[in-house]
């Protein structure tokens, strides 16, 4: 008498289907885990690029000849410059014989951007400072 053969999976198959679906499963979580990491990393990056573009629209009003030091929060973040004299200070021009009111002068500023007691962002900037040092003369 011949013995019919069963028909399906032994258990040995199964579990080493099993492991092989796992094997699959752990290898893509890993993946999804790098790449939400990754997405995380790149928007704090954009987050710290517009507030530095933020801090360089604020700098733009800052005359470093009055204020050669400081800082300004900005959101979550803390802008810090220093201001240092590049160029002598020299009188402004009127275009008249006289002299300016003001004394002028080129200014680098180092600004850093921290957030959390982190530093975020450096950047260097050259600005303009004036400080005015002569009244207007009564006609």
């Amino acid at each position: 008498m011949r013995r019919k053969r069963a028909r399906g999976f032994t258990l040995l198959e199964a579990v080493v289907a099993l492991a092989i679906l796992a094997a699959a499963g752990m290898a893509l979580f890993a993946a999804m885990t790098q790449s939400v990491q990754m997405v995380g990393r790149a928007e704090r990056s954009r987050e710290a690029d517009a507030a530095l573009r933020n801090a360089l629209a604020y700098v733009g009003a800052v005359n470093p000849a009055e204020n050669p030091q400081g800082q300004q929060p900005l959101g979550p973040y803390e802008l810090v410059w220093n201001a240092e004299l590049l160029e002598p200070a020299r009188a402004s021009a009127t275009g008249y014989v006289a002299p300016g009111l003001h004394e002028v002068g080129l200014y680098r500023l180092d600004l850093e951007l921290w957030r959390d007691g982190e530093l975020q962002r450096e950047a260097s900037v050259r600005r303009i400072g004036y400080r005015q040092v002569r009244q207007p003369q009564a006609l």
